[in-house]
């Protein structure tokens, strides 16, 4: 039990059931490996009152797919009546508080855990601080056709766990996390970004790992994936976006690397060429020669004729 989080099984036992159906999605932080879940949650009439869960920093945002009039909500043990759960009402429950619920009539949502940190990433992203506490009223359900509509659609057709895509799942995590941050987080609306192009952590990720493994082939469907797109969407997006297919940035993306490394002239330009991820010297004397205009050892000697001209600058001063 320990590392789990307030979804599916965990979740579904503080209910009193044996099994709780769930999605469970990873999330898109890079810094920190998480997931998102969304449980499905019923109890029957006068079912009393739920087990205690765990505390953390995390929330469950629930999505009454049947009206709960008669129940109580208890919040670090004070007791607040619930208000307004009615059939397709959203309510946000902070785990940080031990939320306990008592009911006295049937129950049946959808809870999707939403840790604090994924909320935290999306405020990252779009350079923003961090979002602390979510503004909802503990215990009274609100209209959020977002959530309702975002949600519902994982129940079309009568959908179980094994039948909604992964990559479909991933875009209504994604879309419903950047709901909360901005509709009860305080998060600014986000850039409008053109047309055809990937989203600002879409491309941050993309670039991030590539960055990352200068020395090594990225496929592309790797790249995608991260991104949660297709091959081809991702590749005509990136170029939309950089002005350079994902082949190209990443060649010149080497060569800046190259030229960092080419400053410590111990280095010699094979080694340089295999940890930058060129097959060899020659390959690399090819593609730098064609993006910076010189070869590499005339460029290297430019940059040694620099240094002596500032050294001698400064033993003169």
């Amino acid at each position: 039990m320990t590392g789990q989080g307030a979804y599916g099984g965990r979740l579904g036992r503080a209910f009193g059931m044996s099994d709780a159906p769930a999605l469970v999605t990873a999330a898109s932080d890079q810094f920190d490996a998480c997931v998102t879940a969304i449980t499905e949650i019923s109890c029957g009439r006068d079912f009393g009152r739920t087990a205690p869960i765990p505390r953390e920093d995390a929330y469950l945002v629930g999505l009454q797919l049947r009206a709960c009039h008669d129940h109580d909500l208890y919040l670090d043990g004070r007791r607040i009546r619930a208000a307004n759960f009615l059939e397709g009402a959203t309510s946000i429950y902070d785990l940080r508080q031990g939320p306990v619920w008592d009911f006295r009539d049937p129950f049946h949502c959808l809870m999707l855990y939403l840790p604090c940190r994924v909320l935290d990433s999306v405020a990252r992203e779009a350079g923003a601080p961090g979002i602390g506490m979510l503004r909802a009223q503990p215990g009274r359900g609100v209209d959020d056709p977002v959530v309702r509509n975002l949600l519902s659609s994982l129940l079309a057709g009568g959908a179980t766990a094994k039948d909604v895509p992964c990559l479909f799942l991933r875009y209504v995590t994604r879309a419903l996390t950047v709901h909360v941050a901005q509709a009860y987080g305080g998060l600014g609306a986000a850039q409008r970004i053109p047309r055809g192009a990937l989203a600002p952590w879409q491309l941050r990720r993309a670039k991030e790992l590539m960055s990352a493994h200068l020395s090594e082939e990225m496929p592309l469907s790797r790249l995608a994936a991260e991104c949660g797109l297709s091959v081809r969407h991702f590749a005509r997006a990136f170029r939309q976006s950089t002005g350079a297919p994902p082949h190209r940035w990443l060649l010149k993306r080497r060569i800046e690397q190259a030229t960092e490394l080419m400053s410590d002239r111990a280095l010699g330009l094979a080694d340089i060429a295999i940890s930058c991820g060129f097959a060899d010297q020659s390959h690399f004397t090819r593609v730098f020669t064609a993006l910076v205009g010189v070869t590499p050892n005339a460029w290297r000697r430019t940059i040694g004729a620099a240094e002596e001209l500032i050294n001698g600058a400064r033993s003169g001063a």
